[in-house]
């Protein structure tokens, strides 16, 4: 097999693929399999002046009755052709930057994109030219021998694809970058990764291609997300819904005070649980755990600290035994509300909420009271989320619906009165809606003998 190596306009592919001197062979190749964001892109990337990976052609020589024919057959590279042949044919148009589907970062947002929204005949001529005069790097390879020509596609085709997440490692911005330091990439010195994924939940970062910093860029997107948006949105954790995030997330401050809040949640939890004394924790474990440290964090004397290795022991050993009950005809609870959930759906935002309010009730009862920094203070964060769950989002003096932002909890038995501050003497109104003075002696009254 002789190899050599050329450049190809696009004018001059294109022409090629059109008149047929260019083609695919169906016997081992696929037809054309990118949709029309795929072709978009490509187009994008161009006009950006990206430069595209190498086209493979075998250089087809052929004398017949003393006449050579001359042909190329595409071995690598009939999608990017093919999208360059529908878009200069006039199939479809460009995203324009500020599209939602086209989901470009900040940063491409704020730059010039004159081509958007165009097809190729509405581009100005210097755009067009700019495009058909493209080159591209072209292998040319020469055989008479078929059997290398497909083994040359084999191999082409056949490496290890890179995983979700080793593409990810790939984006620009500093959330790449956050999230390397999170999970670890131990062939890179400066990214050993924290302790919580190999001490508590014992994953290896070298070997497990990408799925420690999966992990935590899924419990560092469900984190920020809460802190910016409320206690009560859980976002999906899909791969979809990663990539986007990395990608409209290329101006992320890494050095943030949520990101340092973070890390140290994970210390914590490193600190409290990294003693070997359990086995590994799931995934699902580790993200509620994250999110019920955060929401105790500030209110709360570290008391829990003390009881929350064996609270998680407990909730632990308590649902290993409701899972033997999931084939019964009456499982147990947890299964029902916990279990269950970490099976299917489980990525899904409304599926984690479920999960989690379960969750925190159950933690928050296993690690005993928890005493407030401040006793004059009312209710705490978990208690304050606890209660908005339980109370289904519903203010209890309008029973209409009710924002996280609009949310707080009255006493029923009025503080000042010696009613205590715990979650049977809370419930969920609108901070409009908060019964004071004589109305709340009046709902005291209604809800007397209430639990």
């Amino acid at each position: 097999m002789d190899t050599r190596q050329d450049f190809l306009t696009v004018k001059d592919l294109v022409e090629l693929r059109k008149e047929n001197m260019a083609t695919p062979n169906p016997e081992y190749q696929r037809g054309v399999v990118w949709n029309r964001g795929q072709q978009m892109k490509l187009i994008d990337s161009v006009m950006r002046g990206y430069q595209l990976p190498i086209i493979y052609l075998h250089d087809i020589k052929k004398v017949v009755a003393g006449r050579t024919n001359e042909s190329y057959e595409i071995i690598d590279g009939q999608q990017r052709i093919e999208s360059l042949r529908f878009f200069v044919d006039g199939a479809f148009r460009l995203y324009r930057v500020d599209e939602a589907a086209a989901r470009f970062p900040n940063f491409l947002q704020q730059q010039p994109c004159p081509w958007g929204g165009k097809n190729f005949a509405e581009l100005p001529e210097e755009f067009q030219h700019k495009l058909l005069e493209t080159k591209l790097p072209i292998a040319y390879i020469q055989t008479d021998d078929l059997n290398e020509v497909r083994d040359l596609f084999v191999r082409l085709q056949g490496g290890a694809p890179l995983a979700a997440q080793e593409k990810r490692d790939s984006y620009p911005g500093q959330f790449t970058d956050f999230i390397l330091r999170l999970g670890g990439k131990p062939e890179i010195p400066r990214y050993p990764g924290h302790d919580f994924f190999q001490r508590v939940l014992k994953m290896k970062p070298g070997l497990d291609r990408g799925k420690t910093r999966q992990l935590a860029a899924q419990i560092a997107m469900l984190f920020l997300e809460r802190r910016n948006l409320g206690a009560d949105y859980f976002c999906d954790i899909n791969s979809r819904t990663l990539d986007d995030y990395y990608y409209t997330h290329l101006d992320f401050d890494s050095e943030s005070d949520m990101c340092k809040r973070l890390w140290d949640i994970l210390s914590k939890l490193n600190d409290l649980l990294g003693d070997g004394k359990r086995p590994k924790l799931a995934a699902h474990s580790a993200i509620h755990l994250v999110l019920l440290l955060d929401s105790i964090w500030d209110d709360y004397t570290r008391s829990w600290e003390s009881t929350l290795p064996a609270a998680y022991d407990n909730f632990a050993a308590t649902l290993v035994n409701a899972t033997k009950t999931k084939n019964n005809s009456n499982p147990d609870e947890a299964w029902l509300q916990y279990g269950v959930r970490a099976r299917t759906n489980s990525d899904r935002g409304d599926t984690i909420r479920l999960r989690h309010d379960y969750y925190t009730q159950r933690m928050a009862g296993l690690m005993g009271n928890l005493t407030p920094k401040d006793p004059k203070r009312a209710f705490g964060q978990l208690e304050r989320e606890i209660i908005y769950f339980r109370d289904g989002k519903t203010c209890q003096v309008c029973h209409s619906g009710v924002v996280w932002a609009e949310a707080e909890i009255h006493h029923v038995h009025e503080h000042q009165a010696g009613g205590k501050t715990e979650l049977s003497n809370g419930v969920l109104v609108h901070s409009h809606c908060h019964p004071k003075g004589e109305s709340a002696k009046a709902f005291a009254d209604k809800h007397a003998g209430e639990p």
